[in-house]
């Protein structure tokens, strides 16, 4: 049985989708302190559970003429915040990932004592972002190709080849430079 809050909301959804902003505010008001808990006790980080309570509303703006069902808003609105929640734990984990790895290159005063290691930092240097953050994974954390895939969301062929590409690339620098 449905409650007077659920049908109130219902209402609203359909006034909404109708192109009520008032309706589209009072959904907002409404749900945002919801989407904010339930975001929060995704990710466990203030700063990612607002970002991902604000582009959660982005989406629903956009998507919201697509639901069938009015009822069915309270689901649909958190598996966007769950899929929104989700995208930003990954892009943290792989940024984080990428910063340890980096980090873990050696330094100019190690690579002082290494010619090729300095070459070689400067080669990845020379790399693009998404490359360095391969490069990052792959080497600097150990990840497997199988795991590499499965955080950027690409199959594990699109892995395999761009680390073939980046292989290439930086041993094609590093020719250049011993022959310099």
């Amino acid at each position: 049985m449905r409650s007077a809050r659920d049908i109130a909301n219902e209402m609203l959804v359909i006034k909404a989708q109708a192109g009520d902003a008032d309706a589209f505010d009072a959904l907002v008001r409404h749900w945002s302190p919801i989407i904010l808990r339930y975001c929060l006790r995704l990710t466990q980080d203030p700063d990612i559970a607002q970002d991902a309570m604000q582009t959660c509303w982005l989406r629903a703006i956009k998507a919201l003429k697509t639901l069938d069902d009015a009822a069915c808003f309270p689901a649909w609105i958190l598996r966007i915040a769950s899929r929104v929640s989700t995208d930003a734990l990954r892009r943290k984990i792989r940024r984080r990932k990428t910063d340890e790895a980096l980090a873990q290159l050696p330094t100019q005063n190690e690579a002082a004592s290494s010619h090729d290691a300095m070459d070689l930092r400067a080669a990845i240097a020379g790399l693009g972002a998404d490359e360095r953050i391969l490069v990052g994974m792959f080497y600097g954390q150990d990840l497997g190709v199988a795991q590499i895939a499965i955080m950027l969301g690409v199959p594990e062929g699109t892995i395999k080849s761009r680390l073939h590409t980046v292989r290439k690339e930086l041993r094609t620098f590093m020719d250049g430079e011993i022959n310099d």
